[in-house]
């Protein structure tokens, strides 16, 4: 083992036996966190991570006294991807060496890194609210599952009795992680200790035993929050309901643009503290309005923001022709911008969108009925726009014979334009399976068929504007039902013959049965084996909503 890793493992071995007992016997029971996530398979010196956690622990473990309690937390050791694999595998209570260290050496680092959620489920494991607790974080990494980690120590001391959260980075190289397990300890007055170098990791543990039973600190000079916030739509106009609360995104900023995210908050107005002076970029939004605004925090002071949006309202609601109002849930509009882009889509048959003042396209959408409009969204103002879709319902349903008995739910039901085109075929526009259906189309002319096997019938309709179409569609059809010998090949051709003498063929059925719809006609049907010998043929005659059965030979 190479000096480095032999002074980590000291190190570290030194910081749980020497202190962490220490605060235990101050009546305190002690839980630990340990990072089994993906990245703790990175190696120093040869040797993972996980492995020289695993022999620290087990020298804990070692050297723990009875009287004092000790628990276990592990994150990323189940799944890969998930911020929920989180567990406490050993709550706070008298150790037994073995079976602790059975739990510590099945960890198989696999996953993400949610540590701050572990910490808090370990502190709740603690009862953290009603007794003095301790938490040790053994991290590699930064947080992966967007939870502040700052914040989190904020509202964990504030619920606390007494709650203490001690961190350790182990061979970390990421600035961002640092700074996150720093804030971590020092918002709960913990210590934050790294393994980068022995010589650091021991003037780190000194200071954790000063730490032990610090004094209380003096009142801060500093104000509560360093930056305060307000935004409205526009200037003079306020935010108003559904738009009531904006999101506010901080970012650390990197060459006046937005990098690593810090923090999120909400609402029109927000006091939070960043954590630590320096240059950043907030970026607000309101539903489809967002602006970018730079933000510095100096040291003892609050920085203060009044934003504006200069955004608008866009209220739109439809009608079928122009008169009558749309009233279908699934109602769809697009707001699209000059180009086409689609930027946000809502359902329902009156919707709003606050946006940046400018030109854009609304699109109304119901069924296969679209129409589009040009809207402009003007700096605090609130616009009420009417989109006429000028379209109507086609209901139809299908029957095996006029006014006779429907087809099932498999039918198929197509809806194809009613001109046809230079080729002579009907433009297909949708399919869709029943008995009925309604089609919400554009005014115009529409063919609806129905098929159902080998059978199948088509109608003419016009919709107009606003107007409820009906149609039955008969496929002027019925069943053929056929047995044969077991296991023949059922096959079904027209029962004429052409000039060559050949019949059309139509269908083939495997298992020596047909059960099937077929147009009225005649139809010959033949029974083959295995060998392709036909067996038997015969002639039957399918008629209009009946059923025909009869068997081969």
């Amino acid at each position: 083992m190479s000096h480095f890793r032999s002074a980590v493992l000291a190190a570290l071995v030194f910081l749980f036996t020497a202190i962490v007992p220490a605060q235990a016997q101050e009546g305190g029971r002690v839980v630990l966190v340990l990072d089994a996530s993906g990245s703790m398979w990175g190696q120093i010196d040869g040797k993972t991570k996980m492995e020289i956690a695993k022999d620290v622990v087990g020298s804990v473990v070692g050297n723990w006294k009875p009287e004092d309690e000790l628990g276990l937390v592990a994150y990323g050791h189940r799944e890969k991807g998930s911020c929920a694999d989180i567990e406490v595998l050993r709550e706070a209570g008298p150790l037994d060496g073995a079976d602790y260290m059975s739990a510590v050496n099945a960890l198989n680092p696999k996953g993400k890194t949610p540590m701050t959620a572990a910490v808090r489920m370990a502190a709740e494991s603690l009862k953290f609210t009603e007794k003095k607790a301790t938490v040790i974080l053994v991290s590699d990494g930064i947080e992966t599952c967007d939870v502040d980690p700052c914040a989190v120590a904020e509202e964990l001391e504030k619920l606390g009795v007494n709650l203490t959260v001690h961190t350790v980075g182990f061979g970390l190289d990421n600035e961002g992680a640092v700074g996150q397990l720093k804030c971590l300890a020092e918002k709960t007055g913990g210590t934050y200790s790294t393994a980068d170098n022995a010589s650091e990791l021991q003037e780190a543990l000194t200071k954790t035993v000063e730490a032990k039973a610090p004094e209380p600190a003096p009142e801060p000079a500093a104000p509560e929050f360093n930056f305060i916030g307000r935004v409205v739509m526009a200037e003079g106009v306020d935010l108003s309901p559904p738009y009531d609360s904006a999101s506010w995104d901080f970012y650390e900023a990197v060459d006046g643009q937005a990098g690593n995210g810090v923090k999120t908050e909400y609402g029109m107005e927000t006091k939070t503290n960043l954590p630590k002076a320096g240059e950043y970029i907030a970026r607000i939004s309101v539903d489809l309005a967002q602006i970018e605004v730079p933000v510095k925090i100096e040291d003892g002071k609050a920085t203060t923001l009044d934003a504006s949006l200069e955004a608008g309202v866009l209220n739109v609601s439809g009608t079928m022709d122009g008169t009558t109002p749309l009233t279908d849930s699934g109602t769809t509009w697009e707001l699209l911008d000059v180009n086409g882009k689609v930027l946000a889509t809502k359902y329902n048959p009156g919707v709003s969108f606050l946006a940046a003042a400018g030109t854009y396209k609304i699109r109304l959408k119901l069924g296969t009925a679209m129409a589009e409009q040009d809207v402009r969204i003007s700096t605090g103002k609130t616009v009420s726009q009417s989109v006429s879709l000028g379209a109507g319902i086609i209901e139809a349903s299908g029957v095996f014979s006029t006014g006779g008995q429907a087809v099932p739910d498999s039918a198929a039901i197509e809806l194809r334009k009613g001109e046809p085109g230079l080729d002579g075929k009907h433009e297909w526009i949708t399919t869709t399976y029943g008995t009925t259906t309604q089609f919400k189309v554009a005014a115009g002319k529409y063919l609806v068929m129905f098929s159902q096997d080998y059978a199948e019938g088509s109608a003419l309709i016009e919709v107009k504007p606003a107007g409820l179409a009906k149609v039955e569609v008969s496929l002027n059809a019925g069943y053929l039902a056929v047995n044969g010998p077991a296991e023949s090949t059922i096959e079904v051709f027209s029962a004429e013959k052409d000039i060559s003498g050949k019949r059309k063929y139509i269908a083939t059925e495997y298992g020596g049965a047909i059960n099937k719809a077929f147009g009225v006609g005649v139809y010959h049907v033949t029974a083959k084996g295995a060998d392709g010998a036909v067996l038997a043929g015969k002639d039957f005659e399918v008629k209009a909503g009946e059923r025909t059965e009869g068997v081969l030979p």
